[in-house]
């Protein structure tokens, strides 16, 4: 029997913060929910550590999955292997070193039906180890193709509720291997199948920017070959629409926003600087925050040392604020 909302979690070493997760999922608002645990071999206790939090919601023991790995396969294969267990007319994707307000599930999942929508947007509350919260609002728009240009710089999926059809009917999935920017390779592309949008002016989901184990926490050389792996993904997708001559200017804006991205990493070297240098003719007509287009401009006049000037003077002022 499909269920309304099924909610993904893939699990891997977060025992220090999956009790608080599963609260936030088990104390929702809405009734109706599946919930579906991907353990992709984790090594702690995080799953010894949710099944004696899900012991307190015994209402929700019967539609709980837990389902484990044979092998550690890493985010893109957990989420994919909870996406093709779920059951719910509705996805959303929590991450289980996060955690979402308590009525999100019942807020998204109302104003989907109400308004027909093929995915709902929320705004997401960063939240770092002093305490600090950061609001990052979902900037709504009308326009599928400015949607998406937004999706490459919020490209998470776990602030968007979406219809499980979207998947099945554009058969969409996540790429095996690609377990740094996983949510880009994928978001753009749900978006590009859907129709119909709306959006919760509220931040439901607490991202958190603390956890240093997580596979995000810094920028490594894997993270350089996945990077150019995911616009490789993306590029390839846009190309092979009949409408792709509407999105070759967001694939130009794709590969600027994520080449300032792995320069501000630190990431810089002759090899960084040259990437995609398609993209250098267009630099001042691209909508880019001031920050990015000096970093690609420096770029592309190969200014290395005033690069890595300009990044430790970023870094330098991220930390006072923090």
């Amino acid at each position: 029997m499909e269920n309304l909302l099924s909610i993904l979690v893939p699990v891997y070493g977060v025992e220090k913060y999956i009790e608080r997760c599963a609260h936030s999922l088990f104390k929702q608002t809405l009734k109706d929910i599946e919930y579906v645990f991907v353990d992709d071999c984790t090594k702690d206790n995080s799953i010894d550590i949710l099944n004696n939090v899900l012991k307190q919601y015994q209402e929700r023991s019967h539609s709980v999955k837990i389902i484990k790995h044979k092998s550690n396969s890493g985010v893109s294969e957990a989420r994919s292997t909870a996406l093709k267990e779920a059951t719910g007319k509705y996805i959303l994707f929590v991450d289980s070193d996060d955690y979402i307000e308590l009525n999100m599930a019942e807020l998204m999942v109302t104003e989907a039906v109400q308004k027909s929508a093929d995915i709902v947007f929320c705004s997401i509350v960063n939240e770092y180890i002093n305490a600090e919260q950061t609001l990052i609002k979902h900037i709504y728009n009308e326009s599928k193709i400015k949607i998406i240009n937004d999706s490459f710089s919020q490209p998470s999926l776990c602030n968007k509720l979406f219809k499980k059809e979207l998947v099945t009917m554009n058969k969409l999935d996540f790429h095996v291997g690609i377990n740094y920017g996983e949510d880009l390779s994928f978001t753009p592309c749900l978006i590009y199948s859907a129709n119909k949008f709306a959006f919760i002016d509220k931040p439901l989901y607490h991202y958190v920017k603390y956890n240093t184990s997580s596979y995000t926490a810094e920028f490594s050389d894997s993270h350089l070959k996945q990077t150019e792996e995911v616009i490789t993904i993306l590029e390839t997708f846009f190309k092979e629409k009949p409408d792709y001559n509407e999105y070759s200017d967001s694939i130009v804006l794709l590969k600027a926003i994520r080449k300032a991205k792995i320069i501000r990493s630190g990431k810089i070297n002759k090899y960084t600087i040259k990437l995609y240098p398609e993209i250098n003719k267009k630099i001042s007509t691209l909508s880019l925050e001031y920050k990015t287009k000096i970093i690609l401009f420096l770029s592309q006049y190969n200014q290395q040392l005033l690069l890595k000037l300009f990044v430790s003077l970023l870094h330098f002022s991220a930390k006072r604020i923090s």
